[in-house]
C-alpha cells in the first residue's frame, strides 16, 4: 500500500478516534484537541514517513499552534 494513502487513513482514524474518547470523557477545552491532533499529526508523520512535494504547511501551522497553547499554560503558572 502506498504511504501517502496508509498515512492519510492512520491519521483519520486517529483524530476521529481522539475526538470521540476526549468528547465522551466531557472535555470541551480546544486547546487539549488541538494538542492531541498536533501529537498524533507528528507521531504518524514520524513513523510513516509520507512524501511531501512541497514545504509541510500544515505541520508548521501546527507546530506554531501548539507552541502558543504551551506558552499561554507556561504563562498562567507563571501569574499563579
Amino acid at each position: 500500500m502506498d504511504k501517502n494513502i496508509l498515512f492519510n487513513i492512520v491519521l483519520g482514524f486517529m483524530i476521529v478516534s481522539t475526538a470521540v474518547i476526549l468528547s465522551s470523557l466531557g472535555e470541551t477545552r480546544l486547546d487539549v484537541y488541538v494538542s492531541m491532533y498536533t501529537l498524533e499529526y507528528f507521531v504518524t508523520k514520524a513513523v510513516l514517513r509520507p512524501r511531501r512535494r512541497f514545504f509541510d504547511i500544515l505541520g508548521l501551522t501546527l507546530f506554531l499552534i501548539f507552541s502558543l497553547i504551551v506558552c499561554f499554560r507556561i504563562w498562567e503558572i507563571l501569574q499563579a
